[in-house]
C-alpha cells in the first residue's frame, strides 16, 4: 500500500511538473504572439557608423549586429545607453519606424539573459526607416570639421590620369593643407583610402588609414588578412605586383556610392613613393593593405574598381545585406 502511495505521489508530482512546464511554454508562446510591436524602435550606433550611413541607403552597423540587429524600445533606451555608451564621446540614437524595417523581427531574450529585446534577423535598417537621428556629443568640436566633396562616377576628373608632384609642390602650404583636408574627408566618409582625383584634383596623392575594424567579425578580419594600418601619405607611387596569385573580395568606392562588387586583386605588392615630407618610402604590403593600395593607385591611373569587377557580382549594398551577406565568395561566384 505504501509503495502504491509513493508511486502515485511520484506520478502526480511528475505530471504536475510536466503540466507546469507545458503551461509555462504555452504562456510564453502566447505572450510572444500577442505582444504588440511598438510603432518605433531604437538603435544606438557610433558616430563613425552614422557618418557612413549618411552616404548610403542602409544603416552601417558594427560586427556585433552580424547574427542579428539589436534594437530596443523607448523604455529600454536609457539602460542601453548607460550600460554600453556612457563612456563614448559621440554616438547616435536612431528612432526607427518599425513597419519600415527589412527582415524578421523577433521579441526575445539575449543568450543567457532574461530581459527581452527586439532582434532583426536576415535584414537591414533602410535609411527611409529613420524618423529621427539624435547625435549625442561628448566633445562637439571633435565632429564639427569641414570636409571636401567627394566627386562621383561620371565626373571627368576620375578618368583623367593624375600628374606627379614635385618636391617643392609637396612641401608647399597648399599641398600640406590638402593632405590634412583629405585626411578629414577620408575619416568622415568613413573610408580606408582616398585619392586626390576623388576630391577633384588630378594629382598623384593618396591618404590611407585602416584602424577601425569594429564592423567586422574575427573570422572576416582573418579571411581578409586585415591588419591595422596607421595614417600615412603616398605620393607619386610606383607599384610592383609581388605575387601573381589573386584573391577576390567585395569592394566599394566613395566615388561609386551604393554599389559593391567582387574584385580580384594581387595578394601582395611593393610600392616606391614619397611621403608628405617628400622623402622616399618603400612599402611592402599584403592582404587587405595591398588591396587598398591597388584600389587607390588605380584612381591615379584613371581606373575605377568597376573596371575590374566581376560584372555579375556588381550589386546594390541593400541587396548584398538582404541576400548575399551570409554567403562565401565561392558561393556567390557559383551563381
Amino acid at each position: 500500500m505504501q509503495k502504491i502511495f509513493i508511486l502515485a505521489f511520484w506520478f502526480c508530482s511528475v505530471s504536475c511538473f510536466l503540466y507546469s512546464d507545458e503551461t509555462l511554454l504555452k504562456r510564453e508562446m502566447m505572450e510572444s504572439e500577442t505582444v504588440k510591436k511598438p510603432e518605433y524602435l531604437y538603435k544606438v550606433l557610433s558616430y563613425r557608423h552614422w557618418q557612413a550611413t549618411e552616404h548610403r541607403k542602409t544603416v552601417t552597423l558594427s560586427a556585433e549586429d552580424d547574427a542579428f540587429i539589436h534594437l530596443s524600445t523607448e523604455e529600454q533606451l536609457d539602460r542601453i545607453i548607460s550600460k554600453y555608451w556612457s563612456t563614448v564621446l559621440q554616438f547616435v540614437v536612431l528612432k526607427l519606424a518599425t513597419d519600415k524595417l527589412e527582415g524578421e523581427l523577433k521579441y526575445e531574450a539575449n543568450l543567457g539573459g532574461s530581459t527581452k529585446y527586439y532582434h532583426l534577423y536576415q535584414g537591414f535598417i533602410p535609411f527611409r526607416s529613420i524618423v529621427e537621428a539624435k547625435i549625442m556629443f561628448g566633445s562637439p568640436s571633435a565632429v564639427c570639421q569641414e570636409v571636401l566633396e567627394v566627386v562621383q562616377l561620371g565626373d571627368p576628373v576620375l578618368r583623367e590620369p593624375a600628374r606627379e608632384l614635385s618636391k617643392e609642390e609637396i612641401l608647399s602650404p597648399e599641398i600640406q593643407r590638402l593632405i590634412e583636408e583629405m585626411k578629414g574627408t577620408m575619416r568622415a566618409a568613413p573610408g580606408v583610402g582616398l585619392a586626390a582625383p576623388q576630391i577633384g584634383r588630378a594629382l598623384q596623392l593618396i591618404v590611407i588609414e585602416d584602424m577601425d575594424h569594429t564592423h567586422l567579425t574575427t573570422e572576416q578580419i582573418s579571411e581578409r588578412e586585415r591588419e591595422k594600418v596607421p595614417f600615412h601619405v603616398v605620393i607619386n607611387p610606383r607599384m610592383e605586383i609581388e605575387e601573381q596569385e589573386k584573391v577576390a573580395f567585395f569592394e566599394g568606392c566613395l566615388s561609386v556610392p551604393e554599389l559593391i562588387g567582387i574584385v580580384p586583386r594581387a595578394k601582395s605588392v611593393k610600392v616606391q613613393c614619397l611621403n608628405e615630407r617628400a622623402e622616399p618610402v618603400f612599402i611592402e604590403a599584403k592582404g587587405w593593405y595591398a588591396r587598398i593600395l591597388q584600389h587607390e593607385i588605380d584612381h591615379l591611373n584613371a581606373t575605377l574598381y568597376i573596371d575590374r569587377v566581376i560584372l555579375p557580382t556588381l550589386m546594390t549594398e541593400g541587396n548584398y545585406m538582404k541576400q548575399w551577406k551570409k554567403k562565401t565568395i565561392k558561393e556567390i561566384l557559383k551563381h
